[in-house]
């Protein structure tokens, strides 16, 4: 008997070793055909759904999706650490759709930019799991985005109370939704309606559209104004948002944030600290979102008009991104923006007698400007950082001549800011903390701050713009306002996304 037992425990313990050597193999395997298969896409659409303790909307959605959808698709769902089940039903579902389980403190973006960094497909979609597709819904919203190239991104309508999206529907329960769709989703190209701005339930983009402009800013607090924060940078680049309104969906819920929103106190007026929080990050980012379109001449077009001149398959958000400054991708490497272009840098030496830190950038935005051929060993000197500070009223200004600001020979711009009035002269402007200083007395004295080059200036789109490429860290130099006047403005300088995961 005691031969037998010893016999049995034997047995086990080559039956675990067996399990977890079959297990260590698969997942080899399986790494191994992911990082083939990196990067390939196919002909036909991701369909991104991040998710947080929504399981009961969730299983609907996937099921309308399977019973409604004709096209060639693929379903990615993105759950946040949900605790209701939804982790289970995902592991049954992993034959009909792939997912990414997160940590429980990964907001509705960060998940969502996971679900977009996952999608292989040509034209993705972001779906709200409150959001029901119906009959001939893909059908529709595909045939007005390939109608134009000039169309970027396109929803369609909804019963829910989304703005120009919004239309009456003549039933109450969502079991009826299904009848009025297929009368009402029928092509009709005289319907459709290009707009300023798309509710996030539901939003078809090509890849395109979404190589160009980057990944959401995971540093807004509402999904809503990450949405909007994503359409604003779309815009800027000259492409065109629709509505299809021959697209019907049904929404069970008015608020997407509802289901992902933590604990929140009312204050003053009946805002929420969390809305309030985040309306103030937005506007401190962008500042005025309408007068910088027009002033890009950018935005709601005729259907006839040409595209501007200034728009091409080249231009992308990393276009708007300041020349010279230190970035760096995912992977740890480090790169220097060039015009049009990335340069790969071996090391990063002392400059100036500091280090300069590289600002996070996504492998999007990289990927958005062609890598310089050969990479440099270093960092030349100061001229090859960047980036100017200057108010645009000023007294008592000491200049610098445009010979020694302004060289022809050199390959990026400088930093350059006037003397401000009623500030001492600094002996220099090298030191970590004078530079702080005197950037912040920029903020203070409400100036604005430009990028120059041979010719040009650029400014920082707000104060937030220059904080987030750490303008503080770089030398500055004294050019007057007279020479500043004689240099043609260009396209403005806007901040990066955030990002706190690997993208």
């Amino acid at each position: 008997m005691k031969r037998l037992s010893i016999k049995r425990k034997h047995s086990k313990r080559l039956s675990k070793k067996g399990y977890w050597a079959g297990y260590k193999r698969g997942r080899e395997q399986g790494s191994r055909l992911g990082q083939a298969s990196f990067g390939k896409v196919f002909e036909g659409v991701s369909i991104i759904i991040p998710s947080y303790n929504q399981l009961h909307q969730l299983r609907t959605c996937i099921h309308r999706i399977e019973e409604n959808t004709s096209q060639p698709h693929e379903i990615i769902v993105v759950d946040c650490g949900s605790m209701d089940g939804t982790r289970i039903y995902l592991l049954r579902k992993s034959i009909a759709v792939r997912y990414a389980l997160l940590k429980k403190d990964i907001h509705l973006t960060g998940g969502l930019n996971q679900g977009l960094m996952m999608a292989k497909g040509t034209t993705l979609v972001v779906l709200d799991p409150n959001a029901l597709v119906t009959p001939g819904w893909l059908d529709r919203l595909l045939e007005c985005l390939h109608s134009d190239p000039r169309i970027g991104v396109v929803g369609p309508v909804t019963n829910g109370p989304f703005g120009e999206q919004q239309i009456e529907v003549p039933y109450t329960h969502e079991n009826e939704a299904r009848h009025f769709a297929i009368s009402h989703n029928v092509s009709n190209p005289a319907v459709w309606r290009e707009t300023k701005s798309l509710a996030g339930f539901c939003m078809l983009l090509r890849r395109e559209t979404l190589e160009k402009t980057g990944y959401w800013d995971e540093g807004c607090y509402s999904g809503q104004e990450a949405d909007a924060d994503w359409l604003l940078r779309v815009r800027i680049l000259g492409t065109r948002l629709v509505i299809a309104r021959d697209a019907y969906i049904h929404c069970t819920e008015s608020d997407r944030d509802t289901a992902y929103a933590s604990p929140q106190t009312t204050g003053e007026g009946g805002l929420t600290e969390k809305g309030s929080r985040n309306r103030s990050f937005f506007v401190q980012k962008w500042g005025d979102g309408d007068k910088l379109l027009h002033n890009l001449k950018f935005g709601t077009a005729e259907p006839d008009s040409q595209i501007p001149p200034t728009k091409d398959r080249h231009v992308s958000a990393a276009t708007f991104y300041p020349v010279g400054v230190l970035v760096q991708g995912p992977s740890g490497a480090i790169y220097r923006l060039e015009p049009g272009r990335r340069r790969l840098l071996h090391r990063v030496r002392d400059t100036g007698g500091e280090d300069v830190a590289p600002v996070r950038v996504s492998q999007l935005d990289l990927m958005a400007l062609p890598l310089v051929p050969k990479p440099e060993v270093a960092i030349s000197d100061v001229v090859d950082v960047p980036v100017v500070v200057q108010p645009v009223v000023l007294q008592n200004v000491e200049a610098v001549s445009p010979s020694a600001s302004l060289v022809p020979e050199e390959p990026v711009p400088v930093l350059a800011a006037p003397e401000l009035e009623n500030m001492p002269a600094l002996p220099t402007l090298n030191a970590p903390d004078q530079r702080k200083r005197w950037i912040e007395v920029l903020y203070a004295e409400g100036g604005q701050l430009y990028q120059i080059g041979n010719g040009w200036k650029r400014p920082f789109l707000t104060p937030y713009a220059a904080m987030s490429w750490r303008a503080a860290d770089y030398r500055i130099r004294l050019v007057s306002p007279g020479d500043l006047s004689d240099l043609a403005e260009e396209q403005p300088i806007i901040a990066p996304p955030v990002l706190h995961g690997h993208l």
